[in-house]
């Protein structure tokens, strides 16, 4: 039985053989090969590139986060604010599940000082791959935020008018605690608080970190601080309003002749009780300071038969020798005082009463009846509060910002040389603004210029502040511009200091809007009499010293500092939130810990944030 044809070894090679030689069909199994590799490559690229459009996203999310951590990072730690404020930061940047990522947390650190540090880990799905065995791809993210501090100088400009002294709803209180006065001390101590492991990180690199600090009220106390530069700054002789003593009223001496005797006198006299009446006389000719003759008539006899009557008759001679003056009354007016020795710090002799007499008629400033004989004085020095050099009457609301060249109190960089441009020492015992009224006037603790500090010296400066006074805007802005210029007869903060440039800053606190006064002696006099800034027009006062501080302000921005303004429990006005270097620098704070946490938060950004990594 045939079951099939037996191939033999010979033919099938024979067929191995064709089949090798035989090309056809050959690229259907080169590709059906092929396509594992090509497939894993095709693949890879598509979930690399979205794990490279993820990764990128996240990194940008990152950086986001630590920015913002850093700029509300406090006493450089990362706390609950820090670690939440990230956060929100980085999943409002990167969701949750965006690109389908696994659930992250990020992990927030400081690795060194000043230094926010954040690290990213999670996974993103793969689409392809996984037939491959890659179910997921790690995306890892690290980024560190810092402030870049360069050489820093902060002037404090801090209100401290008398309403520092209610509480922050504008109640009078003695509780200490409870004044504003009190949450500015503690405020200040808040920013040098948040800002020391800064300045220490800078001192250890030879750079440096300064603050200076100005509390104004109607005026401020920088008599020492000019004298220390020059005292030739300081002008030598002033008008001041005051009191003059006029010394009109004489007082003469009199000498008496002997009384003389002379002839008796008859009168017909028709009866006796005539004759009475005409001999008893008494009759003057003169009178003082001319020689006065007194004759005196007295009743001798009356013949009744012929109607005759006699008088005795008697001469007294009286001659009058002027020999001084002596006060007669006050007047108000203006009167040139020498301040040669005043503004040194001398203490320099007033009159306290008009006694004593001079040899002439004349009126005597208080100075000046100081050295009259009889008269009582004491010693008057100087607190170093000051009057500002001359300024004109002619800016009004719609003088814009171009300051007139003679305003040389608006001119921060101008060096005195002449009495125009020196500044003049306040002298309130021999200020008067009515014979027998002296205005009200308030002298702030002195000024600082810009220097490193100690948290004792700090403390205790602050600790000195006191209230009182008016609230003159202008002035202390004035003074806080001309201590951190870079030129102006101080020149304190230079460009750069050790091959590294200068930040500057102006931190101005107030809890007030302006409200200067005609008859307080302020840095301008007494309004009401020196009319220097109104002209005599004082109804436009108040709005004549806010244009005043608008363009005091623009000038400070153009000695390139950033103005950071204030209000403590007082909304800011229009030029008040103008002054600011740009909105988010103007705020209002209701309470002192607002006020303390404000102080932290500039600290915390004074600094140009950067990515370090």
């Amino acid at each position: 039985m045939i079951f099939g044809k037996i191939r033999r070894p010979a033919e099938r090679k024979g067929l191995l053989a064709r089949l090798a030689r035989d090309a056809r069909g050959n690229t259907l199994a080169i590709v059906a090969a092929a396509m594992i590799p090509l497939t894993a490559m095709i693949g890879s690229g598509i979930d690399m590139s979205r794990a490279y459009m993820a990764k990128t996203r996240l990194q940008s999310a990152c950086d986001a986060a630590a920015l913002a951590g850093r700029r509300v990072m406090q006493d450089d730690t990362v706390d609950s604010n820090v670690t939440d404020t990230a956060t929100r930061f980085l999943n409002f940047n990167f969701p949750q599940n965006l690109y389908q990522t696994t659930a992250f947390s990020p992990n927030i650190t400081k690795p060194e000082s000043g230094t926010v540090h954040i690290d990213v880990r999670t996974r993103m799905p793969t689409t392809i791959m996984r037939m491959f065995g890659f179910s997921s791809l790690p995306l890892n993210v690290s980024c560190d935020a810092s402030l870049n501090f360069v050489n820093t100088d902060i002037m404090l400009v801090l209100d401290v008018t008398g309403s520092m002294a209610q509480d922050v709803n504008g109640h009078s209180t003695s509780v200490a605690a409870n004044q504003k006065i009190s949450a500015l001390r503690d405020a200040v101590l808040a920013l040098y608080d948040e800002l020391k492991p800064i300045q220490d990180q800078l001192e250890a690199n030879h750079l440096r970190l300064r603050y200076g600090i100005v509390p104004y009220s109607s005026t401020v106390n920088v008599g020492s601080l000019i004298r220390s530069v020059d005292s030739s700054y300081l002008a030598s002789s002033v008008s001041y309003q005051t009191r003059v003593a006029n010394y009109t009223n004489p007082n003469y001496s009199q000498t008496d002749s002997p009384e003389q005797t002379l002839a008796d006198e008859s009168s017909n006299q028709s009866r006796s009780s005539r004759c009475t009446s005409w001999a008893n006389d008494t009759v003057t000719t003169g009178t003082p300071p001319a020689t006065t003759t007194t004759d005196t008539y007295t009743y001798a006899s009356y013949n009744s038969s012929n109607g005759t009557c006699v008088r005795h008759h008697k001469r007294h001679t009286t001659t009058y020798t002027l020999e001084n003056y002596g006060f007669q009354n006050y007047t108000q007016q203006a009167s040139t005082y020498d301040t040669s020795q005043y503004k040194l710090g001398n203490t320099v002799r007033i009159a306290t009463n008009t006694n004593g007499h001079v040899p002439t008629s004349q009126s005597f400033n208080l100075q000046q009846l100081a050295s009259v004989s009889g008269v009582s004085t004491t010693n008057s020095s100087w607190n170093g509060c000051i009057e500002e050099r001359s300024t004109v009457s002619t800016i009004t609301s719609s003088s814009g910002f171009n300051i007139p060249t003679d305003a040389y109190d608006l001119n921060v960089n101008f060096i005195p040389n002449s009495d125009a441009t020196r500044w003049r020492p306040m002298w309130p015992d021999i200020e008067y603004r009515t014979t027998t009224s002296q205005p009200s006037t308030a002298c702030p603790v002195e000024a600082k210029r810009l220097q490193a500090w100690t948290r004792t010296a700090m403390q205790s400066y602050v600790n000195s502040l006191q209230p009182g006074g008016n609230t003159y805007h202008d002035i202390g802005m004035i003074w806080g511009a001309r201590l951190i210029s870079n030129g102006g007869i101080f020149a304190d903060s230079t460009d750069s200091y050790n091959g590294m440039p200068v930040s500057r800053h102006i931190i101005f606190m107030t809890d007030g809007i302006m409200e200067p006064s005609t008859s307080v002696y302020s840095a301008y006099g007494v309004e009401s009499l020196d009319k220097r800034i109104t002209g005599g027009t004082t109804s436009q006062q108040t709005a004549r010293h806010t244009q005043r501080f608008r363009m005091i302000c623009n000038a400070a921005k153009t000695l390139n500092a950033s103005i950071w303004v204030i209000g403590f429990g007082v909304s800011l006005s229009d030029e008040l939130k103008e002054c600011a270097s740009n909105a988010s620098q103007a705020s209002t704070v209701a309470d002192r810990d607002a006020l303390i946490a404000r102080f932290r938060q500039i600290g915390s950004q004074i600094g140009a944030l950067r990515l370090t990594q």
